[in-house]
């Protein structure tokens, strides 16, 4: 989720290209609010580019915003020079800077997340930006018209204008901005379902809006604007919030413009009456709209959360599963496979072996003497001497299907699947052979060192025979070995060496 001002990392500072486009948009903001909201008796309906300052603060926590804030300051003198003297000019633009200022530092204050994310950050931008910021840069603003020659309405009139034109301004224009600023989220998708659905609302609202032009106040159909506020709340609803501001954005400049040009969607009004019922249409629909979309993709976003933690405890839960079953047939001791591994090896072998018709061999180790050698050199030692056993083993027991376990105590067995007999015994002698040239000592054996015996069958399982039958001839091969004298490898049906 989004966190507050203070605890997101700051963004790298914007790049030289960011502060020479920031005024470039500003005064194209300028441009863009003189041609579609201005009526002819100068009453602005939305002002817009208060919110382009404020975006940038946003995003960038506020880094280089002195820089940010001449630039823009000094494009919005450059914007008002054709409008108002110089004087007043340069105290018109102070009053839209103070309003930006106060409104990103009361969203600092208030802790508020920049990317406008979740719905209490919604809450605390309207009150820092456009009730709070707009309101009192209205008042300032008012105090500097009222002092201009021409200028009639009363100081409460100007100050509701300024208020209600700035701060629709920064409520539609500063989430878009913003929205533009940061990486879509991969997650949600706005095509070309909604693609599809702002096409029909802007052509909905491209009808309501052209009604009643000229004289004729009478719309044609009856149709208000208040119907766009249904696809809005679809496209709020399954969009994304970039998507959302967009569409609320072109509705309401649409219905700026639409005012200021003659038209009457909303009915027959004086022209200050019809710019009021506008700005309330607009701040209905943004508040409505964006409230809505954030308020979705914050429940999306913590649905979102919860599947990934859902998704990664279960990713645990598999892990520890793999792992409580990889312990559960592994000996702790030694390393190597365990009794109930084995024997479930080697009935899936076995019935492999049945499918393939190949041969299946069996080999069964015992440690000559361990019990003499435990109680001679103790515990530990012997502990040790079963895990070199089995690390040996597993040296060179290691074709892919083979296993190597520790059958019980002393004892160590290896199924080798698709081995001849011949094979099975050579491995069973170089095993052997090996844990010898070891020359680990070994006082209480008459060889001196420590040695294995070892018994070894191979069978290609028949209906009647049963993996019991393979074990039984391998178990037997072992006590011969044993019988003959130790040290050796014996081999079922055949003695070997």
């Amino acid at each position: 989720m989004t966190r507050a001002i203070a605890d997101t990392p700051p963004p790298s500072p914007p790049a030289w290209w960011v502060l020479l486009l920031l005024p470039l948009l500003h005064f194209a903001s300028v441009k863009l609010t003189l041609s579609l909201a201005r009526s002819p008796e100068n009453e602005v309906v939305v002002w817009l580019p208060n919110a382009v300052l404020l975006a940038a603060l946003l995003h960038w926590r506020g880094r280089r915003g002195l820089a940010m804030a001449a630039l823009t300051f000094a494009s919005d003198v450059y914007a008002n020079l054709p409008v108002f003297p110089a004087t007043h000019a340069v105290l018109l633009s102070l009053c839209n800077l103070g309003e930006v200022t106060l409104a990103w530092l009361l969203m600092r204050r208030l802790g508020a997340s920049p990317e406008l994310e979740r719905i209490q950050d919604f809450g605390r931008f309207l009150l820092a930006g456009p009730l709070i910021g707009a309101l009192t840069a209205s008042m300032m603003a008012g105090l500097a018209l009222c002092t201009l020659d021409g200028v009639h309405p009363p100081y409460a009139t100007l100050v509701l204008l300024w208020w209600f034109g700035d701060g629709l301004g920064l409520l539609i224009y500063t989430p878009l901005l913003l929205s533009f600023l940061r990486p879509a989220s991969p997650r949600t998708s706005d095509w070309p379902q909604g693609a599809a659905m702002m096409a029909v609302t802007l052509a909905a609202a491209a009808f309501i809006f052209t009604q009643g032009d000229g004289g004729d106040l009478r719309p044609h159909v009856a149709m208000t604007p208040q119907l766009l506020l249904i696809p809005l709340l679809y496209i709020a609803a399954r969009c994304s919030l970039r998507c959302t501001a967009l569409a609320i954005a072109l509705i309401s400049l649409g219905s700026a413009w639409s005012v200021t040009t003659g038209h009457h969607p909303f009915g027959d009004a004086s022209a200050h009456e019809t710019i009021l019922r506008t700005q309330e249409y607009i701040l209905t629909l943004s508040t409505i709209g964006m409230g809505l979309a954030i308020m979705l993709g914050e429940q999306r976003a913590l649905a979102h959360e919860l599947e990934d933690k859902v998704r990664a405890r279960t990713e645990e839960l598999e892990a520890s599963n793999r792992l409580l079953a990889q312990l559960s047939t592994t000996d702790s001791l030694t390393g190597v496979a365990n009794r109930r591994r084995f024997d479930e090896a080697l009935a899936r072998e076995w019935a492999r072996a049945q499918r393939t018709g190949e041969p299946l061999s069996l080999g069964l180790l015992d440690v000559d003497y361990f019990k003499a050698y435990n109680d001679h050199y103790g515990h530990q030692a012997g502990d040790e001497c079963l895990r070199q056993v089995a690390t040996l083993m597993g040296d060179h027991v290691r074709r892919a299907g083979d296993l190597v376990a520790r059958y019980g105590g002393e004892e160590f067995a290896f199924i080798s699947p698709a081995a001849g007999a011949e094979d099975a015994a050579a491995l069973a002698r170089t095993i052997c052979a090996t844990l010898q040239a070891q020359a680990r000592p070994h006082m209480r054996s008459p060889l001196g060192v420590l040695t294995a015996s070892m018994g070894v069958a191979t069978l290609v399982p028949g209906k009647d025979d049963s993996p019991d039958t393979l074990f039984r001839l391998a178990d037997q091969a072992l006590y011969e070995a044993k019988h003959k004298g130790r040290n050796r490898v014996e081999q079922a049906d055949a003695p070997v060496g």
